[in-house]
């Protein structure tokens, strides 16, 4: 079952589950527990005549500050102190886990009746234990072993939208031997910088798995009007009552200081903004076409870029060079750049080489091929230069790339797949700096790094203008 903006969920009603009885006893809400928190607990945690969870999975997704960690919360208490069970909490970022942790212990610690039958609980480990067996565990994502070796009952993913597959299932293999087992998601929409694989996946499951129970607050469209309080209280389940008029307002002008990028970024925070099978490119969409030139280049400055992505299989090749005298701008004042080709790397490479064989002398080639860079060697033509880029190269290209667009130095033609690669693009960010990621299953973004990668090498290596020779006699 999948709610969308369960707007009947704002009327009177009472506690029901266990969950909600406990939430209302126990939890401290900032005032009294509001009747869409209560419905949300009622029918989330709903279990049949055998006590049996009637839904095994559990979703809630809401913009940010719509009290997600005090659901949990109540949740928490209620697997420990009525049904005494093992769990395991887990979010991306350190920050969220202590939130959650915390939160726990303050509610636990403010109850007499509660904290009888606490028995340790360390901050450090992680770790909260009870008198009588019951447990939870706190880990972060950041290291992609943690989990392993837990058995657990119920199984929380916070920020789901960072959740990647692969840990997922590492960690649901906990709850094999569970008959009454239990997963809960909670998280907000994607961001750009956003790295999960499987929060979409969970909620699209919804509408035809009658095991699964999802809630999701937010709009679709992405050209929503930002001013209109109705989708404030459409969206925000705790607006008016806890997030108030003047902080939509103050947001709501910080957002208009970024221009288009902040009022996207209020649509996503503030009013649930949801891409069903992908997030807002890294590559806004306003700066990308405001590059779009047909220039001329210089054929003596091209530099090839050969990229490998070894989830899709694709090879592509990609160009940048410096402009020619064609007019519209001073020479080498711009880099071009574009696509060649991207095929299958099952194909044979001939095509590679063909591209490859009319370049003038001493034209470089960046290789990322990874695996196949040494057999790409051989086929590459005598009198290329070829440079392979370390890590820190690799990511100063995608930084340097994106400072070009911005700078209005790099110029493209309206070439389809490489809009396509652009549209596709998410931003990855590692240690200061960023790079492309593809989102979509079955999609590619090897052209775009390429075109990347060649614009930053041949923005950063300049060309060697001929002197002018004079004889004398």
């Amino acid at each position: 079952m999948l709610l969308v903006n369960p707007v009947e969920w704002r009327k009177p009603t009472t506690a029901k589950s266990a969950v909600a009885k406990m939430g209302e006893a126990y939890v401290e809400w900032g005032g009294k527990i509001l009747p869409s928190q209560l419905h949300f607990l009622n029918e989330a945690y709903k279990q049949d005549k055998n006590g049996k969870w009637v839904y095994n999975s559990i979703i809630m997704n809401a913009p940010r500050q719509n009290a997600k960690t005090k659901m949990l919360t109540a949740a928490i208490i209620t697997f420990i102190y009525v049904y005494n069970l093992n769990i395991f909490v887990t979010a991306h970022e350190v920050d969220a886990i202590n939130k959650i942790f915390n939160d726990v212990m303050n509610t636990v610690q403010q109850s007499p009746e509660l904290l009888a039958e606490l028995d340790k609980y360390s901050s450090v480990k992680g770790k909260i234990s009870f008198n009588k067996g019951a447990t939870i565990t706190f880990r972060s994502r950041r290291s992609n072993g943690a989990g392993m070796g837990q058995t657990a009952d119920v199984v929380i993913f916070d920020e789901a939208q960072e959740l990647r597959s692969g840990y997922e299932g590492m960690i649901t293999k906990t709850l094999k031997t569970r008959p009454n087992a239990l997963i809960i998601y909670t998280g907000t929409p994607y961001l750009p910088e956003s790295q999960g694989d499987v929060f979409h996946e969970v909620l699209k499951s919804a509408d035809k798995d009658k095991k699964v129970f999802a809630v999701r607050y937010g709009v679709d469209d992405d050209s929503v009007d930002v001013e209109d309080e109705k989708l404030w209280k459409l969206t925000n389940p705790l607006f008016p009552d806890v997030i108030g008029r003047d902080a939509f307002n103050r947001d709501l002008r910080v957002a208009r200081q970024g221009g288009e990028l902040g009022l996207m970024d209020f649509r996503i925070q503030d009013l649930g903004l949801w891409w069903e099978d992908k997030v807002p490119p890294a590559i806004p969409t306003e700066l990308w076409e405001s590059a779009y030139r047909t220039v001329k280049h210089d054929s003596d400055t091209l530099v090839y870029a050969l990229v490998y992505d070894p989830k899709q299989s694709v090879m592509a090749l990609s160009v940048a060079a410096y402009n020619g005298e064609d007019g519209q701008y001073a020479p080498y004042s711009v880099i071009t750049g574009e696509i060649v080709d991207e095929r299958s790397s099952v194909e044979s490479w001939n095509w590679i080489e063909n591209a490859l064989k009319g370049a003038p002398r001493d034209t470089t080639l960046l290789l990322d091929a990874a695996g196949l860079n040494n057999p790409m060697r051989e086929i590459i033509p005598r009198g290329i230069s070829i440079v392979q880029l370390s890590g820190t190269e690799f990511l100063a290209s995608q930084q340097g790339f994106m400072n070009m667009l911005n700078q209005g130095t790099f110029k493209h033609p309206n070439n389809p797949t490489l809009n396509a690669e652009v549209e596709n693009a998410s931003e990855t960010k590692s240690g200061d700096l960023w790079k492309f990621d593809n989102i979509r299953k079955g999609q590619t973004v090897a052209g775009l790094k390429g075109v990347a990668e060649a614009a930053w090498y041949r923005s950063v290596n300049l060309i060697r203008k001929e002197e002018e020779v004079i004889n004398y006699v």
